[in-house]
């Protein structure tokens, strides 16, 4: 778990920039834990007494923000991705302090406001995860860019995970803490930009000659392809690159599932089990974090040996077990009336951790699978469109999930085990027709590198 302090085995030119992101990431992992899905549902539902329906929009609002996405990707290409990164950082940290101006007592429209403020910041920060990775392909090489990754992410999830475990023992003490918890949170943020600030990006100014060059050759007559011709492009590689499709197809079966179950346990938590902000926050997000910490240094390394597809064969079913147990445990929960709450806690806790060792990995896999298909110019493209149907299905699967369990009750759950089952089958099949999707995947062609020669690696063939 402090794998992410050692630098020794770091290529010497990954070096800085990793120092500089790791002092960054320290502080900013305070700010993604005080407004990270299950901590925001949490204090929507108890301290803004929202309904169980907004308490699940509330959930899904960090990724319905990413439906802007293919928008973000399109607009930071050509402009200076440190700069970018300040500027979208800033506006969520704006958002986030001004969470401490709602009224918790103007019942409804307090939570409304919440949820909108939750929403407004993670379309900022949406954009960010698009240019960290970006900069992750142009400063790390792909030989250890998972194991950064995963180091760093390793970083945000524990100071995140203290996060959610300190405010929701602060909250229990007195809910209304919350009006200068998020004030505070804004400017710890505001500190963290500082470091991003000193980050370089290798390449970027070769890049942006040629992406100038491309610009002119498509006669925009600007520095940047402009915003329709890039959504144009975003719409081309949907349609043309099937091999790509067929990746997304697997990984929104495998995220529907969890958006479809996990915003519906909020609410069997909060008001069916009457669990408070530290039990509450405790079976939703910390449990699975502590794997996830646990974890994410072999998923990493993983990552690395094997490739993205049979990787996410592996995943996949860490994510599927956990399906199994969350519809087992509300079962027993149900059908025994409560009487065997204690058991069905039990295989309820199991289902977190398998969750976090689903969640482990696929915080490598989505941040980087789309890199084994993208070239130049369009990485900030694939990783759009892959970040907007995420933030589709953040749209769709929640609200699905809370009619589905209205009405069917506990048996909604197998709804989910049979969406990341079939995505472990997508997968399979896909792992096997590419021969793994890893350094030996038969369909690969170089990639001219971001920085000319600093990095040279290969790219999974975009099928144009």
């Amino acid at each position: 778990m402090l794998e992410f302090l050692r630098t020794r085995d770091l290529p010497q030119l990954t070096r800085p920039n990793y120092v500089a992101e790791l002092r960054q990431m320290s502080l900013w992992g305070i700010v993604i834990g005080s407004i990270e899905s299950s901590m925001a549902s949490v204090v929507a539902s108890k301290t803004f007494n929202a309904s169980a329906l907004l308490t699940t929009v509330v959930f899904a609002m960090p990724v319905l923000a990413y439906l802007l996405n293919i928008v973000w990707g399109v607009v930071i290409r050509g402009r200076r991705r440190v700069h970018m990164f300040v500027v979208l950082g800033s506006g969520a940290l704006l958002v986030v302090g001004s969470i401490g101006l709602t009224p918790a007592m103007w019942k409804p429209w307090g939570g409304y406001i919440f949820a909108v403020q939750v929403g407004l910041a993670h379309v900022f920060m949406s954009g960010l995860v698009t240019l960290r990775t970006t900069m992750w392909k142009a400063n790390y090489p792909q030989t250890h860019r998972a194991q950064i990754a995963g180091r760093l992410h390793t970083v945000s999830i524990m100071l995140s995970l203290l996060t959610t475990a300190a405010l929701s023992a602060l909250f229990d003490r007195n809910p209304q803490y919350y009006r200068f918890v998020y004030p505070l949170v804004a400017l710890v943020g505001f500190a963290s930009l500082g470091f991003i600030s000193r980050m370089h990006v290798r390449g970027e100014k070769g890049e942006a000659r040629r992406f100038r060059a491309r610009a002119g050759a498509n006669q925009t007559g600007v520095g940047r392809l402009g915003l329709v011709t890039g959504l144009q492009e975003v719409v081309g590689i949907m349609w043309r690159d099937r091999y790509f499709g067929k990746y997304m197809l697997a990984q929104f079966l495998l995220g529907s599932a969890n958006f479809f179950t996990d915003p519906v346990l909020v609410t069997v938590f909060t008001k069916q089990l009457q669990f408070r902000y530290f039990s509450s926050t405790l079976m939703l997000y910390q449990i699975p974090i502590v794997m996830v910490l646990l974890s994410i240094r072999y998923w990493a390394k993983l990552f690395d040996r094997v490739g993205v597809l049979r990787f996410r064969v592996y995943n996949s079913a860490a994510w599927a077990g956990s399906y199994v147990c969350v519809t087992l445990g509300v079962a027993t929960l149900d059908l025994s009336g409560g009487a065997l709450m204690g058991p069905a806690v039990a295989i309820l806790v199991l289902g977190r951790i398998l969750n976090g060792l689903g969640r482990g990995g696929g915080d490598i896999a989505w941040n980087l699978g789309h890199l084994h298909f993208a070239r130049e110019h369009q990485t900030e493209l694939y990783m759009s469109i892959h970040v907007a149907l995420t933030g589709l299905r953040g749209l769709t699967m929640p609200v699905l999930g809370w009619v589905a369990h209205r009405y069917l009750g506990w048996a909604s759950f197998g709804i989910a085990l049979a969406l990341a089952t079939a995505a472990v089958v997508l997968f399979h099949r896909m792992a096997a027709a590419d021969g793994g999707g890893g350094p030996g995947s038969a369909v690969r062609r170089p990639e001219p590198s971001s920085s000319g020669q600093a990095y040279p690696e290969c790219s999974r063939s975009t099928g144009e």
